[in-house]
Order: C-alpha cells, then structure tokens, then sequence
C-alpha cells in the first residue's frame, strides 16, 4: 500500500466510500466516470493507492503509452487510487476509489479496500456499474441495486431503486459485499443500464447513478453540468445516426417492446 504524507486522523465519523473501476463493471464508462467527476467537481485530492503488482495482468489490460517522434513522452500502467473531499456544502467526506478491477487476488484486493475504508472511518461504501443492454437510448434509466445488509432495502425503495435479482456471473463488488459483513461495513451496488449499440462515455446513466447517491447520503450535488451534458449527447446520437437506417432499426425495435421484453438479465 503506498501513502502519502497527508494524515488520515481528521476525516469525518459519516465518512462514505464511492467506488468506480475500470473492467467488466464499466459498460459506457458509467463507473470510472462517475466517480471522476465527482473527484473533479469536488477537488478531490489523492491521499492513497492499492499497488497493481499482484492484481493485474498485463496481458489482459495492458499499460498505455505515449511516443512522440521517437522519444517516449508517459507510461501509464493500471492504477487504484484513492481520492479525499471535504466539501463545506456537505455533511460527509467523501472518499473515493478510482481504480481498475483486479484480475487476480480478488479477498487480498477488498481487504486493502477495507484497510482504507477503516483508517477514514467509512462504515457505508457505494459501487458503481454499467450493464449492456437491450433498451433505447432515450427511455428512462433505471438503477438497481444490491446490498449487503437487509436494514438498507427501505432506504433503496425510499429512493425508487430497483432491487437487484441475479443469478449468474459476477463482479469484485460482490466479493466487496460479502466481504465486507466481517468488517461491519455496509455496501450497495448501483447498476445502470447501458444501450447496446453505446461506444464510449454514456453520461445520462452516470447522471441517474449520482442523482440516486445524492439522494442516499444527502450530498448537496449541483449535476446541472452533468444533466446538460447528456442532453447533449443525446441530440448529437440522434444526428450521428439520422443516417444510419440499421441503427435506426435497431433503436426503434427497442422502443416497440413491452416493458417486459426490456428489462435487463445481467444486473450485478
């Protein structure tokens, strides 16, 4: 674990954590965005990371790196870093998570999640995630979640949350969850669904994802940047395949079905 000179000792007693990671978790960018704009629109400062040594494989996520004329400018391997905000708006302190999910070692990785989570007194800790699915771009965007203690279920109703049910393959969040019982710490995991045919950041369902966590922790969040955003690339989405009649197809075979035929099977 490397660390920084800055003292972890003044951090709040309602301390939450929010996690996003790169990886299976991060359909449209929908985790590590998220909490990068919130690190951004708060000023977050990096106070702590979790070595990549022995959780990733370079094989399967490989460093990026930048040449220019024949001379190597950066080289930027996988990172998890965490990140610090006291905003005076706010009752909490945020602490934030913004990493890569592991490829190996999944209980030694949570557990130095929960060493950080321990020294900043954090007892909540948020997921985030996206899902390809099949669902148009402009319908609503729900968000399920999942929990770790069954206290929190009317708190997610209270917030219209769909509760998750899943069987089948699954994320490091859910060895956080579970994990995360011994150490007496609560988890939920957001999911937002993501359009099929969506390359790259989607920004309507990061905005649902942090409106509902503004709602849960009571985070005073101005997401009126956030929400314009979406705006926006939902009219330039519109434009881009105003001439393309086999996205077009596929966007409106989406619309035609019942609310049934739309609801997604992989939300964890």
């Amino acid at each position: 674990m490397k660390k920084n000179q800055k003292s972890t000792k003044n951090v709040k007693l309602n301390s939450v954590m929010i996690i996003g990671l790169e990886g299976w978790v991060n359909a449209g960018k929908v985790s590590t965005f998220s909490v990068k704009y919130l690190a951004d629109k708060l000023s977050a400062t990096k106070f702590n990371e979790i070595a990549v040594d022995e959780f990733h494989d370079y094989m399967l996520y490989r460093p990026m790196v930048s040449v220019k004329e024949g001379i190597i400018q950066s080289y930027n391997p996988p990172k998890n870093e965490f990140f610090r905000s006291k905003d005076a708006k706010n009752k909490q302190s945020l602490v934030l998570l913004l990493g890569h999910e592991p490829h190996r070692n999944w209980p030694k990785y949570a557990q130095a999640v929960f060493k950080v989570a321990e020294e900043t007194k954090v007892k909540r800790i948020y997921t985030t995630g996206g899902f390809l699915a099949d669902v148009p771009n402009q319908s609503a965007t729900p968000i399920s979640a999942s929990t770790n203690n069954e206290k929190i279920l009317p708190e997610l109703k209270k917030a219209e949350l769909e509760l998750t049910s899943y069987t089948g393959p699954t994320s490091i969040y859910s060895e956080m969850m579970m994990k995360a019982k011994e150490k007496n710490i609560d988890v939920i995991s957001l999911w937002s669904a993501v359009p099929l045919y969506i390359v790259g950041i989607y920004p309507r369902a990061a905005y649902h994802i942090l409106e509902k966590i503004a709602q849960l922790t009571g985070l005073e969040l101005d997401l009126t940047d956030l929400k314009k955003k979406a705006e926006t690339f939902e009219a330039e989405f519109q434009k881009e395949t105003a001439g393309q009649p086999d996205i077009r197809e596929l966007i409106e075979g989406f619309r035609g079905r019942t609310t049934r035929e739309k609801e997604p099977t992989y939300i964890f």
